[in-house]
């Protein structure tokens, strides 16, 4: 016959509450500390290689064409035959929009103006870029016998006193009188040019401000020879210090603002090809 004790087991302690408390804490801790070390020891067993700097390469960024979606168009405002006694009015126009000009200057026209220095130096100092446009401008003598010679002769002469005159301003450009093209230059004169070191741009665009007096006429010109130059980004357009170029000016920049295009001077660091000969190497 089985026999127990009934007081023995009605009076045995039972464990309190605190003492599954604290064996919870202490296997949370074992559990928690067996994990981590764990994770040290991989992390241990784990090797990274850290590229070094100097090895890495990137492509050179290509240039840019586009911007906030729309593209990139730079258009060059250009001036023959100066300086004028417009001069300073055109550079007052300019000034009033912040734009930078290309002035084309004229040997003739620094000796016979009295303000010719002045006028360089303040052109030189508002960043507008001075380009030479010849010392004659005589078509017999820088196109006929010995022509590229002569005309190189006169630009080397030309860039002496333009940077007499403006206390150190090197020109580098010149606009060949009545344009590269239709029989004026000649492959000697891209030869002698380039072995001077000279660039020289025509233009894609022709006021015609010489020749027509009215605003509204040379406006309607500048428009027509955009339907056909509304693909060019690099636009040299073509002026000269008239009173009809006063009054068309402020209009003109306009026109092109709403177009999108940005103002820039000629800059010999960023030269680009523009001339009716076709040349690469002025």
């Amino acid at each position: 016959m089985a026999y127990y004790n009934r007081d023995y087991y009605s009076t045995k302690k039972k464990p309190s509450p605190l003492f599954y408390l604290s064996l919870t804490i202490i296997s949370v801790l074992i559990i928690a500390g067996g994990f981590f070390l764990n994770a040290s020891n991989q992390e241990k067993k784990l090797s990274f290689e850290k590229p070094k700097l100097e090895q890495l390469a990137f492509d050179s960024s290509a240039p840019l064409k586009r911007w906030r979606n729309q593209e990139v168009k730079f258009v060059y405002l250009t001036f023959d035959d100066g300086p004028s006694a417009n001069a300073p009015k055109v550079m007052d126009i300019l000034d009033q929009y912040q734009v930078k000009g290309t002035f084309f200057v004229l040997g003739t026209s620094l000796t016979n103006n009295n303000q010719a220095q002045a006028v360089l130096q303040r052109m030189k100092d508002d960043g507008h870029y001075i380009g030479m446009h010849t010392l004659s401008h005589n078509y017999n003598h820088l196109y006929g016998d010995n022509g590229p010679a002569n005309f190189v002769a006169e630009l080397k002469e030309e860039q002496n006193l333009i940077e007499e005159m403006t206390g150190g301003f090197k020109s580098e450009l010149c606009r060949a009188p009545y344009g590269t093209g239709g029989g004026t230059f000649t492959p000697e004169h891209i030869k002698a040019l380039n072995e001077a070191g000279f660039k020289c741009w025509d233009w894609d665009v022709d006021s015609l401000d010489w020749k027509y007096s009215d605003a509204n006429q040379i406006l309607e010109k500048i428009e027509a020879d955009m339907q056909l130059k509304s693909a060019v980004t690099n636009l040299v357009v073509l002026f000269h210090e008239k009173n009809s170029t006063l009054e068309a000016l402020p209009r003109v920049i306009e026109y092109y603002q709403n177009l999108g295009y940005e103002f820039l001077p000629y800059n010999p660091e960023q030269h680009f090809s523009r001339n009716f000969f076709n040349s690469e190497d002025i």
